[in-house]
C-alpha cells in the first residue's frame, strides 16, 4: 500500500499561523502537537499509515532506492546491506496489491549478512504503472523484473529469489526462465491451481457467484472500499486477529484506492485459468534448489513436479498474510535454506 500525497494536502496541514515565540513553551508545544495529531488522525489518516510504513521500512534496515529506464519507467525498491561475491543476495517479490513494505518485518528478522532487495513490482508501491499497451500478466512482470536487475546493475550476480502469493508464482517462473540469475528459490503460497482453493481464490470465487458472475470494485472482497471491508479481508487472510482502529483501517484503504482499477484488471488476469496453470506448466524447468513454504493445499503438486525440491516448511498458526502472522518464523526458515543451499553448492 502506498500513495503520492498531493501538495495541496500537505499545504493544508502546514498552512497554519505560527504562534508567537513567547508562547512556544513545552506546554503549548504539547497541546499543538496533540491537536495536529488529532487533526491528521481524523482528516488525513492515510498520512499516519504512510508514516508508519516508512518508519517500519527504515527500522528494518532497508533504504529506499530507485532506477529509471530511458522511457521514464521507474522501479522503486528497498535494499538492506551490500552484495557480496561470496554469497547470493535475496530478491523479495511481494504479493497482489502489496509492495516493499510487506517485507519489513521479515527483513528485520533476517541475519545481518544477507543482502536483501525488496522490489515494488509494476503498478505497485512507488514503482511506475505499466503502460496501457503493456500486458500485465506473469510474462510481462518477469520481463520487468529482469529489466530492473539490469538497470540496478545486479544482473551479473545470482539471487535467492523469495516470493509470496503472486510473488511466489513469479519467483518460480523467474527461476524457470532465467536460471543463470537464480541460485535458489523460495515459493511461498504461490498463486497456482491447487486441488483445494486457497483463501484468496475461494474468497474471489464466492464473491463472483454472489454477484452474478461479475466482479466490480464495489463487489471485490480483495479490494476493500472502506475500513470495515478491510477488517473483513484481514480476518480471512490472517490467522491472528489484531485490533486496528477504524480510522487507521480507512487510511490504509485510502492509500490503495488510486490504483484499484489496475488492481481489478490484474486480479482478473491472476484468477484466469491460464495464469493459475502457468507455474505448474514450468515447474519442471527449475534447475536450482527449491524451498516451498505453505499453509494451504498445493504441496503435493509441488512435490511431484519440482525437480530439486530440498525443503518444505508448513508454518503453524499462519494465514495467507505470512508477513503479519509469522514474520520471524518465516525469516528463520528462509535464512536456513539460504545457508543450506550455499553449503550444498560449494
Amino acid at each position: 500500500m502506498s500513495a503520492r500525497v498531493s501538495l495541496s494536502v500537505l499545504e493544508s496541514i502546514v498552512d497554519v499561523p505560527f504562534l508567537p515565540v513567547e508562547l512556544l513553551n513545552p506546554a503549548s508545544l504539547a497541546v499543538a502537537t496533540a491537536v495536529t495529531s488529532l487533526y491528521i488522525y481524523f482528516v488525513y489518516p492515510h498520512l499516519l499509515v504512510q508514516m508508519y510504513f516508512r518508519i517500519a521500512v527504515r527500522w528494518s534496515g532497508m533504504r529506499l532506492k530507485k532506477v529509471t529506464d530511458e522511457k521514464g519507467f521507474t522501479f522503486v525498491y528497498g535494499e538492506r546491506g551490500q552484495a557480496s561475491p561470496d554469497r547470493p543476495s535475496v530478491l523479495l517479490l511481494h504479493g497482489f496489491s502489496a509492495d516493499h513494505f510487506m517485507w519489513a518485518p521479515i527483513v528485520q528478522n533476517l541475519p545481518g549478512n544477507i543482502h536483501a532487495v525488496a522490489l515494488d513490482l509494476p503498478g505497485h508501491g512507488l514503482s511506475s504503472d505499466p503502460p496501457k499497451e503493456e500486458e500485465i500478466g506473469f510474462g510481462s512482470q518477469l520481463e520487468r523484473i529482469r529489466q530492473f536487475l539490469a538497470l540496478a546493475n545486479m544482473e551479473k550476480r545470482k539471487f535467492h529469489v523469495v516470493g509470496v502469493s503472486m510473488g511466489g508464482a513469479l519467483s518460480g517462473l523467474f527461476a524457470a526462465r532465467y536460471p543463470e540469475l537464480v541460485s535458489a528459490v523460495t515459493m511461498t503460497c504461490p498463486s497456482m491451481k491447487t486441488p483445494v482453493d486457497g483463501q484468496m481464490i475461494a474468497l474471489h470465487r464466492r464473491a463472483v457467484e454472489e454477484n452474478g458472475g461479475r466482479m466490480t470494485l464495489e463487489s471485490c472482497p480483495l479490494l476493500p472500499q472502506n475500513g470495515s471491508d478491510l477488517k473483513t479481508m484481514m480476518e480471512v487472510v490472517c490467522y491472528h486477529r489484531q485490533f486496528v482502529p477504524q480510522q487507521i483501517l480507512q487510511g490504509a484503504v485510502d492509500l490503495r484506492k488510486q490504483r484499484n482499477h489496475f488492481y481489478l484488471e490484474l486480479l482478473h488476469e491472476l484468477v484466469s485459468e491460464h495464469s493459475r496453470c502457468a507455474l505448474e506448466a514450468e515447474l519442471h524447468k527449475i534447475s536450482c534448489p527449491v524451498q516451498v513454504v505453505v499453509h494451504v493445499s498445493g504441496v503435493e503438486v509441488l512435490k511431484e513436479k519440482v525437480p530439486d525440491l530440498r525443503r518444505v516448511d508448513i508454518l503453524a498458526c499462519c494465514g495467507h498474510a505470512i508477513n503479519l502472522d509469522q514474520p520471524r518464523a518465516f525469516a528463520e526458515v528462509v535464512a536456513q535454506f539460504w545457508a543450506d543451499a550455499q553449503s550444498s553448492s560449494s
